[in-house]
């Protein structure tokens, strides 16, 4: 099986979708590029996988080299395409429209593949021939050991990117109340070129700057695992909404790197999971307060959610799926 991927090396999404399963699935060949061109795609590939959209190459252009060369299309995706009318990237996409790019490249797909029923679900309106790979970590290889930095006081963990300022919002009050306790808020992933968004994300999560706090920037994405060894509890505030249960639950499954118990919203996509549900704001204080003064619990709890991570969204078999899958296509 040769493979032809098509990704930015800077992409978080490429990365867990693409580049680090191919990277270790069983396969003849596989090329993974930012820059595509008939030379490239004539060079006898089987399957061509790429996410969601392509900005610099039009769709026609595609489905005249897949005639041509007879390769397979496989169009992942790990969002929705439709944005709330809040979302920062909204206008981006309306003038864009990407919306409808997305939707037109899932409609050509020889097979879409995505993280979960509720987006195949969204899928299968347009192109029947969906599965299901779940998103899942190496455990235990590369940058997601179980290695951590030692601290004497509780360390509050986020980590992600500034279309996460509305969430961040909801514990915006919450930690307030943190103030005087032995914790440290730790935040991952500030990026200058979004510096007014960022600013206001690290205000609500620190308590107006009033809790010790450390801001990490923005990292490579084959490093970015290395914020999580300074933590011991992950916050996983989400606002509810359509576009936001279509989401994975990627920041559970890098939590459960580190054998860390989470707090998280207890909304799509992270139902059913071994986390700490908030259903009402006081719950965030409420469960961080536990933690803080059970420190074997916090062992328990995080050793819970590794085991359940590593059973049920275990990288090699998932891996082994997506072999199968795209063997079956070809």
């Amino acid at each position: 099986m040769r493979i032809l991927a098509i990704t930015s090396k800077f992409s978080g999404v490429g990365y867990h979708r693409i580049m680090l399963p191919l990277v270790h699935m069983q396969k003849d060949y596989c090329l993974v590029t930012d820059t595509l061109s008939e030379e490239i795609v004539s060079q006898g590939f089987d399957i061509f996988v790429m996410n969601r959209f392509l900005a610099d190459i039009s769709i026609q252009q595609i489905i005249d080299w897949r005639n041509k060369y007879g390769f397979k299309l496989v169009v992942d995706n790990d969002d929705y395409w439709q944005l709330n009318a809040t979302h920062i990237l909204y206008n981006r996409y309306e003038a864009n429209n990407i919306t409808d790019k997305i939707i037109q490249y899932i409609k050509i797909a020889d097979l879409c593949t995505c993280t979960h029923e509720r987006l195949a679900d969204g899928i299968y309106q347009y192109n029947q021939n969906v599965e299901i790979l779940p998103n899942a970590l190496p455990y235990g290889e590369e940058q997601f050991m179980d290695n951590k930095i030692e601290s004497d006081k509780l360390r509050l963990f986020w980590s992600g990117s500034g279309t996460h300022e509305k969430d961040l919002k909801i514990i915006k009050e919450p930690v307030k109340r943190l103030i005087g306790d032995n914790v440290k808020m730790v935040i991952a992933g500030y990026n200058e070129s979004e510096g007014e968004v960022w600013n206001n994300m690290c205000y609500y999560f620190s308590a107006g700057r009033k809790l010790d706090t450390h801001i990490y920037r923005y990292a490579p994405i084959e490093r970015y695992m290395a914020a999580y060894a300074d933590s011991d509890v992950s916050l996983i505030p989400l606002v509810e909404s359509k576009f936001n249960g279509m989401k994975s639950n990627l920041k559970v499954l890098e939590t459960a790197a580190k054998k860390n118990p989470a707090i998280v919203s207890d909304v799509h996509p992270y139902k059913n999971l071994p986390v700490l549900y908030v259903k009402k704001q006081s719950d965030w204080y409420r469960h961080i307060k536990n933690l803080l003064n059970d420190p074997q619990m916090r062992v328990e709890l995080g050793q819970q959610l590794f085991e359940y991570c590593q059973s049920n969204f275990n990288f090699k078999q998932i891996n082994i799926k997506r072999n199968s899958i795209y063997n079956k296509l070809i």
